[in-house]
């Protein structure tokens, strides 16, 4: 099987987003499950709209272990699905890391505590597919020092 080498995709992810600012770009680069945190923890508040515009304005949005949040149905049809949307329609870029291939992004996006809808998941993941191209790096686990 097949390991996703999540620190080098980061390094590089993190090391394109510094290049990125250098030449004038804006660019946020979140921990996704941290970020998903931050949202539901400003859920109510002027906050929350104020993060979901720039998270969909912003030059260049980078999402660090896309998957690794808790998935909710709000989290993934009130706050991914309008991020990604609202950038497909603009055109702007979006990158992301992941220990998930998309077939398993889809199996991820379906299943939340109180529900399985694979039809909004499917949704989700043909906006990550329009928006990405999929790049698998392959390489020894940092955590463990296995394949």
């Amino acid at each position: 099987e097949k390991g996703y080498a999540m620190k080098k995709s980061n390094d590089i992810l993190y090391s394109f987003a510094k290049e990125l600012v250098k030449n004038g770009k804006k660019v946020i680069y979140a921990y996704y499950p941290d970020l998903v945190r931050q949202i539901k923890s400003s859920i109510g508040t002027n906050q929350m709209e104020k993060l979901l515009l720039e998270l969909k304005k912003v030059d260049v949005l980078m999402l660090d272990d896309l998957g690794g949040e808790n998935n909710t149905a709000f989290v993934r049809d009130e706050i991914l699905g309008p991020i990604l949307q609202y950038r497909m329609n603009e055109e702007l870029p979006v990158f992301a890391t992941s220990n998930y291939n998309f077939l398993q992004l889809v199996e991820h996006f379906a299943d939340t505590s109180l529900e399985t809808d694979k039809l909004k998941a499917g949704r989700i993941l043909q906006r990550i597919q329009y928006l990405m191209n999929p790049v698998e790096l392959v390489d020894l686990d940092y955590r463990n020092n296995s394949k």
